[in-house]
């Protein structure tokens, strides 16, 4: 009897510094407002072995970040934003204020290293189509320049739309999910068939049209960020599957969205997945993302 219980408590040490020891890159990490928050996410990036993380923020945000190791994170500017204000937030989101950051300021922003992602865009949140032509510049952009872009498709914060729901506290009334369709990309990827362009939350629930979207175009990724926490395992398991059965373990990338609980939270639904086998968890949790934003 002791000697089965050593045999548990071994495999189960085992098992638990595998999963400590995985690498991981959080393709969708957003930026904490309090310094107690942030020392709670350093802390838990360091326990979780987080690697690299895309900081998705407002230009303020992203000039004072998480106090962490030099190249750890990558910063991303969030845009487009209504009334120069970022969704489910309200900070100001870039200098001037406006909906879309002037091209100019952009360019010199990336040359001078101080944004190396576009994203999210979110651009369903002002009822913006991916197609629609004000987009365009900036994809234009992001290819010349090599910038990676991740746009936000599908699902947001429940009644976002309506002034009379509580939360979030800085109201989206122009969101939509006719917006949100990644078919909506077609056209975009073929005109700029070099950009590096990442789907935010698989477009869920629209994943029999990303499956399509993956399929026709080599060069799109996506990211499952939210989906650990705004949807039921179940239904959350169900859509990583299909894009797993349908051949694209390869271009699926890890996402928290949020804080410590949502990481660690993350990481443990890619771990504990039981269709998953051990390579395509650590592709999904580590590899795709270290050769889409080309890491070291």
């Amino acid at each position: 009897m002791h000697r089965l219980f050593v045999a548990i408590a071994a495999a189960l040490l085992t098992t638990q510094t595998a999963a400590s020891q995985t690498p991981v890159i959080d393709v969708h990490l957003h930026s904490p407002f309090t310094k107690a928050n942030t020392d709670a996410m350093r802390r838990a990036m360091d326990s979780l072995n987080v690697h690299h993380a895309v900081f998705i923020g407002s230009f303020d945000q992203l000039a004072a970040p998480l106090d962490t190791a030099p190249g750890r994170l990558l910063p991303a500017l969030m845009f487009p934003c209504a009334g120069g204000r970022m969704p489910n937030a309200g900070v100001r989101c870039f200098p001037p204020d406006g909906d879309f950051p002037p091209i100019d300021w952009l360019r010199a922003e990336v040359k001078a290293g101080r944004i190396r992602v576009f994203g999210e865009i979110g651009a369903q949140y002002l009822g913006i189509a991916p197609d629609d032509p004000r987009l365009e510049p900036y994809y234009a952009l992001a290819e010349e320049l090599d910038v990676p872009m991740g746009i936000h498709l599908g699902i947001g914060p429940p009644g976002v739309s309506y002034a009379t729901t509580p939360s979030p506290a800085n109201k989206s009334p122009n969101y939509s999910g006719l917006a949100g369709d990644p078919r909506l990309l077609e056209r975009v990827l073929v005109r700029h068939p070099k950009l590096r362009l990442y789907v935010m939350h698989a477009a869920w629930p629209a994943i029999e049209s990303m499956v399509y979207m993956l399929y026709m175009h080599p060069q799109l990724y996506v990211d499952i960020s939210v989906l650990q926490y705004a949807v039921e395992r179940p239904a959350y398991y169900r859509a990583l599957q299909t894009l797993v059965d349908a051949g694209f373990a390869n271009r699926i990338m890890f996402g928290s969205d949020g804080g410590p609980r949502f990481l660690r939270a993350g990481i443990e639904a890619i771990e504990q997945a039981p269709f998953l086998n051990e390579t395509q968890k650590r592709a999904i949790l580590y590899e795709n993302a270290k050769r889409f934003f080309r890491l070291d």
